[in-house]
C-alpha cells in the first residue's frame, strides 16, 4: 500500500510536470480506481474509459494540485463523480440509487474474507455488507477494500471525518451482530 508522503510527493513532482511520476502515480492507483469505477457502472470498458477521463483531466489540471490535500482521495471523487454523471446519461436516477457499493463486485466483497472453506461465510458477509444503509457501505468499503484513510473517504464522501468514523463504527457493529447471530444459529 502507498502511503500518504508518496502521494504528496506524487503531487509535488505531477505539478511540475514530471511524466514519471505521472506514470507512477498510473500505475499504483489504476486498479484500485478500476475496482471502485466498476461497482458503478458495472462495465469494465466503461470503467476503463472512465479512469482515461479522470487520468488526462488530472493532467490537464496538474498546475492546480495541492500536495497538502489528498491527491488519492481527489482522484476517487473525480471517479465516483464522472462515474454518476455516465449513469445519469443513461437514465434518469436518483443520487441516493447510485452509491458507490449500491451492489458490490465479487472480486470486492470477497477478497479480504476467505474463512471457510465452503464459503458459506464469505457469501453472507458479502450479503450483510450489501444490505448496509449506502452511507455506511460506502464508508465501509473505502476504509477496508481500498484502504482509504477516514480523512481520505471524507474528501470522497463529501462529508466531516467524525461522520465517516461514524459510518464505519457503525457498520462494523452491524456486521459483527450478524456474524454472531449466524455463528449462533450454526452451533443449534
Amino acid at each position: 500500500m502507498t502511503n500518504v508522503t508518496e502521494y504528496q510527493q506524487w503531487a509535488r513532482r505531477i505539478r511540475a510536470s514530471d511524466e514519471k511520476a505521472f506514470h507512477d502515480l498510473f500505475m499504483d492507483s489504476y486498479q484500485p480506481l478500476m475496482r471502485y469505477a466498476i461497482n458503478f457502472v458495472k462495465d469494465p470498458d466503461v470503467a476503463s474509459d472512465i479512469l482515461q477521463e479522470v487520468y488526462a483531466h488530472l493532467w490537464d489540471i496538474r498546475d492546480r494540485l495541492d500536495e497538502n490535500k489528498s491527491l488519492k482521495a481527489l482522484l476517487y471523487r473525480m471517479v465516483k463523480n464522472r462515474s454518476i454523471n455516465v449513469i445519469r446519461s443513461r437514465r434518469p436516477v436518483r443520487l441516493d440509487d447510485v452509491a458507490p457499493s449500491e451492489q458490490p463486485s465479487e472480486e470486492m466483497a470477497t477478497d479480504s474474507f476467505r474463512v471457510d472453506a465452503d464459503g458459506i461465510l464469505e457469501q453472507r458477509l458479502s450479503e450483510w455488507i450489501e444490505a448496509l444503509p449506502p452511507r455506511q457501505r460506502e464508508a465501509f468499503e473505502l476504509s477496508r477494500f481500498e484502504g482509504l484513510d477516514h480523512h481520505e473517504i471524507s474528501e470522497v464522501m463529501e462529508c466531516a471525518p467524525r461522520t465517516v468514523n461514524n459510518h464505519i463504527v457503525s457498520a462494523l457493529n452491524t456486521l459483527r451482530e450478524q456474524l454472531n447471530h449466524w455463528k449462533a444459529e450454526r452451533e443449534n
